[in-house]
């Protein structure tokens, strides 16, 4: 931030770094932005050229002073090392909770933390005798703290929270003369701190800069409102004057930050770019080089996850080229329009598979298996972790990693970042250990969770900060988002594995609500000496719950009121575009050509003309999401496979009723086509399925179709004529495919049209004038028209689990198609008339005209159910993304056309 004489923190601050003086800042962004602002000063004078002021944070000063004065030779651990370190003591504590890695790393960091806050609050409980009376879960972090230090000793080690306390009797000891020191940016300074300071020798605060001029306390209906008038208001001063330094501050910026940045985007963005920053990071793990960095180094090892094969193909960064990356992507289209997807992909697999698309890229699949044949050669034996470090760069360069196109600043500084991280796994050998890959992995996986990344800063206008991390940093005018009674002071937890004793002896963070005032308290009279000008500002609604000030913030602002009419935020002006009714229609142009989709395109024409527009016409489609068992599509196919062997005559099948009932060994005869029907799924498929679920699949079809025949053989007599019917037919000039499961000649010398579900459907699906499903109806009346053949009826065979029956529309049912059937059931009551067949098949060549014309609108034949199984709301943009739950016959894809 620039200094501003009206709200910097001292003028002589800049006066103290010209002459040479050391500044400690509280932190490192506030190191940084003293850095910028002495420079931008320095510019301001018309200077070229002008020495580096010495400006470190508290961290980094501990550390320098303490290597310059050790001479003891101990290790500094960093976080990865201390964290692995804690992990192990962990590890060997009986208690359940420290059996899994996860839990293990949560209360090791847990313990680290509770460490840290020893050595910074109460250093003399750092000693063994000074627990004695620790219970539970304090008493096992005391074990595991006298474990730490054995550790430490023998090994030589020094945990970063203890050097102050190593330090100060260094300096006490080291007479020779030292720069006074310049504090700048400290809410408050603990004792160890303020010991460590004195024993250092001159040193003073920075002192506060004036109070706020002006200091208003607005209260908004809601965020969204509050949001507005803070973005309103960075709006207006920046058109005042361009160059004013402003500063946001919010207690929740990272789960608020997008609704932050829309907001600003909206009303203070210019054409070139934002006019803000966050100075909070990311986890490095978010950041698209990093996170497919690490993507690539878990498939070359073991699987991924389909949907992060998808992003990873996706960002470019597993492919050479940008043509590698399109034919990747392709690949995986079109192993998904084959039904081939699965819930973890393999690299070999993905190999294995996509080569018979024909679309994978010679040369990635050369350098990707050249990747895996270089980790497969050191795989067979633990490593320490400082060879496996080295052995990244060059499985990533192998595997051609970000490409060949030029990055952005803010990549590289990502690279770099990612380097930091792999550096600091790759220290985890510093006690001689050996670990296996995928130990590294899990590894430099929680390092790159656990590692924040920020771009570095742009120097825009508008700075967005947390209250702690804005120590030392100034502005023009600061807004204060968010304070209400709950949220201002912040309340937080005591820490589980400290006795509260200690903590509020201590006066630990939280361990009493006075702390906590105090401590906000400092923060805010710190922010009003901030800026010129500071405005705090809360919601009255939160969550649909009615909020209240905070009474900290009324102890300096006074109460809260309402915002001024100049930041509310705008009514919804006049539309920048001008919504018009399109009437053009591009009509399809069929040459006489079987055109794809069959009675699908006329299904989707009724249900919504857009939908069949964008199926058939711009090959549109949603993806099947892939599951560790088979797919409620591939569970029906697997029953169309079974019925149609089983129905599909000599040598193998049947074809007559007759030939069911005298049918010996029925059982066996089932359990013959079952199996066969499971092994012609495909070798991919068969290999990542338990042969123990297989079984349970076929014993549970053995079942199902074993019942569904019993059922059968108590219709009238029949023959079935074909099974899996293919029929190609024109319609109003539209040549479609159909294929029908089986068509039956009932006594009556009828046919009746069978279409297998696994799922619970009705005959009310063919209702007009917008049926749901047009696939019976289409083929029972226009595709028989040429074999002059007298329709029986068209029916729905319902093969469910405890559910088994015929469900549709025939002209005598009780005569023809089963006696048992009582007067109330719909096959008698609503018996196939010749009206419906004419209705049918007006209504059909209607819907064929219609999509031949080019007839596109966006009419769902029943919202919002229309839509919910759509999967192309993003394409026409009906509305908000639709809940895509199924209904549950999705198992029935294996009857459809083709």
């Amino acid at each position: 931030m620039e200094f501003n004489p009206g709200a910097q923190p001292e003028s002589s601050i800049d006066a103290w770094l010209r002459e040479g003086g050391l500044v400690v800042a509280a932190s490192d962004r506030a190191a940084r932005t003293l850095r910028s602002a002495f420079h931008r000063a320095r510019q301001a004078e018309g200077l070229r050229a002008w020495p580096a002021p010495v400006i470190v944070d508290w961290n980094s000063f501990i550390r320098s002073a303490w290597a310059e004065r050790s001479l003891d030779g101990r290790l500094l651990l960093n976080r990865t090392q201390e964290t692995e370190l804690w992990v192990d003591i962990a590890g060997r504590d009986p208690q359940p909770s420290t059996v899994l890695p996860g839990p293990r790393h949560r209360l090791a960091a847990m313990a680290m933390d509770a460490h840290e806050l020893l050595a910074t609050h109460a250093p003399r409980y750092l000693r063994t005798a000074s627990r004695s009376g620790w219970q539970q879960d304090a008493e096992a972090f005391s074990r595991w703290l006298a474990s730490f230090d054995d550790a430490c000793r023998d090994m030589k080690l020094i945990s970063e929270s203890c050097l102050p306390l190593e330090l100060i009797p260094l300096l006490q000891a080291d007479s020779s003369q030292r720069p006074q020191l310049l504090l700048a940016g400290f809410d408050r300074l603990l004792p160890v701190q303020c010991d460590l300071l004195d024993a250092w020798g001159a040193w003073r605060q920075a002192a506060p800069g004036d109070p706020a001029v002006e200091i208003q306390f607005h209260q908004a209906d809601d965020a969204q409102a509050e949001l507005a008038a803070c973005a309103l208001w960075c709006k207006g001063k920046l058109a005042a004057n361009p160059h004013a330094r402003l500063l946001i501050i919010t207690q929740d910026a990272a789960t608020r930050r997008g609704e932050i940045e829309r907001a600003l985007l909206r009303h203070t963005s210019s054409a070139s770019a934002p006019v803000f920053e966050f100075s909070l990071g990311v986890p490095l793990a978010s950041i698209p080089l990093a996170r497919s960095a690490y993507l690539l180094l878990r498939w070359v090892t073991a699987s991924i996850a389909e949907h992060e094969l998808d992003w990873l193909l996706s960002t470019g960064h597993a492919a050479a080229t940008v043509g590698e990356s399109a034919a990747l992507q392709a690949t995986m289209r079109r192993l998904r329009h084959r039904g081939m997807e699965r819930p973890a992909w393999p690299l070999a697999a993905f190999i294995e598979e996509g080569a018979r698309t024909r679309q994978l890229p010679p040369a990635w699949v050369a350098r990707m298996s050249a990747a895996k044949r270089r980790l497969d050669d050191r795989l067979p034996r633990p490593r320490s972790p400082l060879d496996w470090a080295a052995l990244v760069p060059e499985l990533l360069q192998a595997a051609a990693w970000s490409g060949d196109r030029p990055l952005s600043s803010a990549e590289f500084q990502a690279i770099r970042r990612w380097d930091q991280a792999l550096d600091s796994c790759a220290s985890l050998g510093f006690n001689g250990r050996r670990m296996a890959w995928g130990d590294f992995l899990s590894a430099l996986g929680r390092a790159l969770d656990e590692t924040l990344f920020a771009p570095e800063s742009r120097d825009a206008p508008i700075q967005i900060a947390g209250p702690a991390e804005s120590a030392g940093l100034t502005a023009d005018a600061l807004w204060f988002l968010g304070v209400n009674e709950d949220a201002w002071p912040p309340h937080g937890s005591i820490h589980p594995l400290l006795p509260i004793e200690v903590q509020r002896e201590a006066a630990m963070p939280h361990a009493t609500p006075q702390l906590d005032w105090e401590l906000a308290r400092a923060i805010t009279a710190r922010l009003l000496a901030s800026a010129s000008e500071v405005r705090f500002s809360f919601a009255r609604q939160s969550q649909g719950i009615e909020a209240r000030p905070s009474r900290l913030v009324v102890t300096f602002a006074g109460a809260s009121q309402p915002l001024p009419p100049e930041l509310a935020a705008p009514s919804a002006g006049k539309p920048l575009t001008v919504a018009v009714e399109d009437a053009a229609r591009i009509p399809f142009v069929a040459v006489g050509s079987v055109v794809a989709g069959g009675a699908g395109i006329l299904t989707a024409q009724s249900q919504c003309p857009f939908k069949a527009f964008a199926t058939a016409r711009l090959g549109a489609g949603g993806w099947q999401p892939a599951e560790a068992g088979l797919s409620p599509s591939q569970r029906g196919q697997l029953l169309h496979a079974v019925l149609h062997a089983i129905w599909g005559g000599p040598p193998h099948g049947l074809r007559s009723h007759e030939e069911l009932k005298t049918r010996n060994d029925l059982q066996g005869f089932v359990i013959a086509h079952v199996r066969s029907a499971i092994g012609q799924l495909s070798a991919g498929l068969r290999e990542r399925m338990p042969r123990r679920y297989l079984d349970l699949e076929e014993r549970r079809l053995v079942r199902l179709v074993s019942d569904w025949l019993a059922f059968e053989a108590t219709r009238h007599a029949f023959n079935v004529m074909q099974t899996e019917l293919d029929k190609t037919t024109p319609i109003a000039g539209l040549t479609l495919r159909l294929r029908l499961d089986r068509v039956d000649r009932l006594n009556d010398g009828t046919v009746l049209v069978i279409d297998y579900k696994s799922g619970n459907v009705s005959p009310k699906v063919w209702d007009l004038p917008r049926p749901e499903d047009v696939q019976l109806p289409l083929y029972a009346t226009l595709a028989r028209e040429a074999e002059e053949e007298e329709l029986g009826g068209l029916v729905f065979a319902k093969v469910r689990p405890g559910d088994l029956c015929f469900a549709g529309r025939v002209g005598n049912a009780q005569a023809t198609l089963l006696a048992d059937l009582s007067r109330g059931c719909s096959l008698v009551k609503d018996p196939l008339g010749a009206e419906h067949i004419i209705d049918w098949q007006n209504a059909i060549k209607q819907l064929a005209q219609d999509f031949l014309d080019g007839k596109a609108d966006v009419d769902p034949r029943d919202p919002p159910k229309t839509c919910e199984r759509c999967g192309l709301q993003t394409l026409c943009r009906i509305g908000g993304a639709a809940d895509e739950s199924d209904s549950g016959d999705a198992g029935d894809e294996g009857g459809s056309d083709e």
